[in-house]
């Protein structure tokens, strides 16, 4: 009876999406996707205003300088070859890992806080996390 009791349960939290595995959804409207919401939450993901502005982003001479330094130190995830074009608005495949923009890349350039990245052939890429989109490409 017990364990009937168990299985019952468990399948209703299965059936009405209360399960582990279960994460809420979140509609993005300005993208028309359904995304699910992880660890960051829907706090910490780029707004369409915010996609924009990292889209059209000016970095000085410092900026880039800066970046260039983390770029060639080594310490970022990168990738030797990409199945997709490294280019503004590709979408990066979900079998790629994407990676938080670190501290670091956030303290040069602020408007990249929530977004994610990944290097490709010497090219940092920012990516929109909710869409995996390629919102800019800073070239070394």
């Amino acid at each position: 009876m017990r364990t009937f009791f168990l299985s019952s349960i468990a399948g209703v939290a299965l059936v009405t999406g209360g399960g582990l595995a279960a994460a809420p959804m979140e509609k993005d409207m300005d993208r028309g996707y359904v995304i699910a919401m992880g660890a960051r939450g829907p706090e910490s993901r780029p707004t369409l205003q915010e996609r924009r502005s990292v889209a059209t982003v000016d970095l000085s001479s410092d900026q880039k300088t800066r970046l260039h330094a983390i770029l060639v130190g080594g310490n970022l995830h990168s990738i030797d070859h990409a199945n997709f074009a490294l280019s503004v608005e590709t979408r990066i495949p979900r079998i790629q890992t994407i990676y938080d923009v670190p501290q670091s890349i956030v303290d040069i350039v602020p408007q990249y806080r929530g977004f994610d990245y990944i290097v490709s052939n010497k090219n940092l890429l920012i990516v929109d996390p909710s869409t995996r989109g390629i919102v800019y490409v800073f070239s070394d």
